[in-house]
């Protein structure tokens, strides 16, 4: 093997150990309208924030980034983490609760997130092809 056939593996191994580690932090999620370290973060959800999710809250695991919306409005109401249980509730009337989990899948971005692992997926491999 070549020098640069070693320098295009390990760029191939370093690239899929960044992507799969990125995700191991813990979940994050856009927050708003929840209070957080005693403050509230965003009326109207225009402005929200990214957080990562603690790993559990009152024993219940937060596996889940929630969305609340009001239907009349078509407005985002919170955002936020979740636990299984708060996304079993039933829906109030008027109010949609929409939950997810991968990176902040409670919004509404152009693209998912998982769009993105894809293109930057494609670009390592294009990149390791034009090295190799």
């Amino acid at each position: 093997m070549t020098l640069q056939t070693w320098l295009g593996y390990g760029l191939g191994f370093l690239l899929t150990l960044v992507f799969f580690t990125w995700q191991a932090e813990g979940l994050q999620c856009y927050a708003c309208n929840i209070i957080q370290e005693r403050r509230y973060v965003d009326v109207g959800c225009s402005n929200p924030e990214v957080i990562t999710c603690s790993h559990s809250h009152r024993g219940f695991k937060h596996r889940f980034c929630l969305k609340t919306e009001s239907t009349a409005l078509g407005i985002v109401l919170t955002s936020g983490c979740a636990t299984s249980r708060h996304c079993q509730q039933q829906e109030l009337p008027g109010v949609r609760i929409h939950c997810c989990d991968s990176d902040l899948c409670n919004s509404a971005p152009l693209c998912s997130t998982g769009t993105l692992h894809y293109l930057c997926m494609l670009a390592s491999l294009v990149l390791l092809r034009l090295l190799v």
